[in-house]
């Protein structure tokens, strides 16, 4: 779990006494294995890893369908795009498309397991060059 204030990111996943876990995965994914079934909804906006802007990747658990505020608008409601194979409104077929792409590349460099070397071996190398820097650049978060 990343978040983008201030460069942190959770190293587990939290666990709860009751209730479920909600998690914006914006800024890392995939960029590493995840454990889908720790959580209620997961969302990423494809923007940042995946694509273009204008796709959000949603998981939801199906339990979790029709749980929703009265007030809900039915266009909001994660049951109704399931019930609608993701279409109730026009999808961004273009940014979809991209998403495909990237998601064929990923898979055809060796999967989510391989982006995750990859991420560590950057993050390794700007934390080196911060930390060789003599002071000139910092690292505020530990």
């Amino acid at each position: 779990i990343n978040a983008e204030y201030g460069g942190t990111e959770f190293s587990g996943v939290p666990e709860l006494a009751s209730g479920e876990l909600v998690c914006d995965m914006s800024s890392n994914f995939l960029s590493r294995p995840v454990d889908v079934s720790k959580y209620g909804i997961i969302y990423a906006g494809a923007q940042k890893n995946c694509g273009i802007a204008g796709v959000t990747i949603v998981i939801v658990k199906k339990s979790l369908l029709g749980q929703h505020r009265e007030d809900t608008p039915v266009c909001l409601e994660y049951e109704t795009a399931a019930k609608n194979n993701s279409m109730y409104n026009t999808p961004p077929v273009f940014a979809i498309y991209v998403a495909g792409l990237v998601f064929k590349w990923i898979k055809s460099e060796g999967g989510v397991a391989e982006m995750a070397k990859r991420a560590d071996a950057r993050s390794a190398a700007l934390y080196d060059a911060i930390d060789g820097s003599g002071g000139f650049y910092n690292a505020p978060v530990s």
